[in-house]
């Protein structure tokens, strides 16, 4: 094979049919429990961002694609760090991902930054690849599924009314965008993910920033991403936890966003009673989706209780690898 990478516009129509067959057969590898990745799916993947840089970039063999990958750069909050995936078809992988790699590092210097971030499966066999490119292993995951055809309802709905530790909390559910009076409570709440576990990774969250959210919100909508979110709030409306989802209109899996409790709420059950009740709500309003997709940091403890109590089974390992140029 004689390997050239080039960059590939996110925003072209042209570039989600050639990228498409290249996730589809590296989740296949990787990821081999999730459905077959759609082009909704991709579409939101790939989607330009006002607030970060995003590239692709496409290996090629001749004029035939055999691999790309996605970078994101957020220069204003993590300067220093560009993170993102890689796709490649098992039997092109130990040809293809030297050179990936090689371009993804140009990038990150180009950019002024310093580290690049990827995760890998446990069924990858990058492992041995990124290694000698010089990466190292910062975190742990899992990725866990839920087959929503098997739920006990009644369990859910139990576990979504209100308990004796947490009756006095009302609970909200929406689709984005979020209502201008829940904005400013959920930016709020959402620092409660400053201190969700993430292994020796190093990074900063953005500040609270109301537009910012504002503007994540109407991109998501514009690549055809439906986020439904439900919040538990106090008396006088602060939110005191929230659960996102995030919905493709072409594809039957879901994917759980954060998912949140500032500190002086925790212990109350808020994360199992938003969670069963968005996931009622999903059954309701999104007939399409039966599976739910969510990842946990392996010292999350907490989480991992929760959804195990839901019934989310394991699907994948996965290893945050970090590269320094």
């Amino acid at each position: 094979m004689t390997i050239t990478i080039r960059d590939i516009d996110p925003a072209d129509p042209a570039t989600v049919a050639t990228l498409l067959p290249l996730l589809q057969a590296g989740m296949a590898a990787d990821s081999p429990l999730q459905p077959e990745p759609t082009a909704d799916y991709l579409r939101a993947l790939i989607a330009p961002h006002a607030d970060w840089h995003v590239a692709c970039l496409a290996a090629y063999d001749g004029d035939q694609p055999v691999g790309y990958g996605r970078l994101n750069h957020d220069a204003a909050v993590n300067p220093d760090l560009l993170y993102g995936d890689m796709w490649i078809a098992v039997q092109d992988r130990v040809e293809v991902t030297t050179p990936m790699l090689e371009a993804y590092l140009d990038l990150v210097r180009s950019r002024g930054a310093t580290r690049l971030l990827l995760d890998t499966s446990e069924y990858s066999g990058y492992e041995p690849l990124y290694a000698a490119a010089g990466g190292r292993v910062l975190g742990a995951d899992r990725r866990r599924q839920l087959d929503l055809t098997t739920i006990d309802r009644d369990q859910y709905a139990k576990w979504a009314g209100p308990s004796e530790k947490n009756a006095h909390y009302r609970v909200e559910i929406w689709q984005t965008p979020t209502p201008e009076h829940l904005l400013a409570p959920l930016v709020e709440a959402s620092e409660a993910m400053r201190d969700a576990p993430h292994g020796a990774l190093v990074f900063d969250h953005p500040p609270p920033d109301v537009d910012r959210r504002r503007r994540t919100e109407a991109e998501s909508l514009a690549a055809g991403t439906r986020m439904h979110i439900a919040a538990a709030l106090t008396a006088d409306g602060t939110i005191a936890g929230f659960h996102v989802v995030d919905v493709f209109p072409d594809f039957r899996m879901a994917d759980i966003g954060n998912t949140g409790v500032p500190a002086e709420f925790r212990g109350h059950g808020l994360g199992l009673r938003l969670k069963a009740a968005l996931t009622l709500h999903l059954l309701e309003h999104e007939p399409h989706v039966d599976l739910l997709s969510t990842w946990n940091n392996v010292d999350n403890a907490p989480m991992g209780r929760v959804n195990e109590a839901l019934g989310f089974e394991i699907a994948e390992a996965w290893s945050s690898w970090q590269f320094e140029v």
